[in-house]
């Protein structure tokens, strides 16, 4: 399981250093794409291939599909770590979920997520105003 938050700065290459208790789970290569809350996901490559694997099955999908698969396939790349840890963020993924210099990585389960800080801080903001009520409209059965 994915936990924790773990703040890391990205260097003039574009590269993010991927904590090791992540890397332990995530394994060896692993897919970094757009997430839908405006920072990167990322999947190991078992949890990318059920994705995937939902998405194939569809063999006429209907248009919001189309986009959602264009959304995340398209820009989605394969990552491996260097020997420092470290794995190259491309120029599009980091505009998309504007990433500069300082990264927030978050285990949430089943994927990562890598969040601008600042947007991240945003986002946990609101989050938190509304949890109690959040917490009640889930169903966990």
């Amino acid at each position: 399981m994915l936990m924790g938050e773990f703040e890391h700065n990205i260097d003039a290459k574009g590269r993010l250093f991927m904590p090791a208790k992540l890397r332990e789970s995530l394994g060896k290569h692993f897919v970094v794409t757009k997430g839908v809350d405006g920072c990167l996901d990322v999947y190991p490559l078992t949890e990318w291939e059920k994705l995937k694997n939902s998405f194939a099955q569809k063999m006429m999908p209907k248009q919001k599909e189309r986009d959602v698969s264009r959304f995340i396939f398209g820009g989605a790349v394969e990552a491996e770590p260097d020997k420092q840890g470290r794995i190259l963020l491309p120029v599009n993924l980091r505009s998309y979920a504007k990433l500069d210099v300082t990264a927030l990585i978050v285990g949430v389960g089943a994927k990562a997520e890598i969040w601008d800080v600042k947007r991240y801080a945003e986002y946990n903001a609101k989050v938190e105003k509304d949890v109690v009520e959040l917490v009640e409209e889930l169903d966990f059965e």
